[in-house]
């Protein structure tokens, strides 16, 4: 199942993105990147690290119907 990662639960409580992947390394890759260039941080602390792989959870996916419109 997917894994999902907010990046108001990381501290960022104005920021809506929501990094979504097949598991916790693509998650942090995307996370990583988003923090990157949308809060201009370089380079990601230890600590803020530890707090974002703690805040993964399992993506609220909603159930997909072939032919129906997204």
């Amino acid at each position: 199942m997917a894994k999902e990662l907010k990046c108001s639960d990381v501290g960022m409580k104005s920021c809506n993105f929501v990094a979504q992947g097949r598991d916790e390394k693509e998650v942090m890759t995307k996370a990583a990147e988003h923090a990157r260039n949308a809060h201009g941080m370089t380079a990601i602390p230890p600590d803020v690290e530890k707090k974002a792989r703690a805040a993964i959870r399992e993506a609220q996916v909603k159930p997909f119907t072939v032919g129906q419109k997204v």
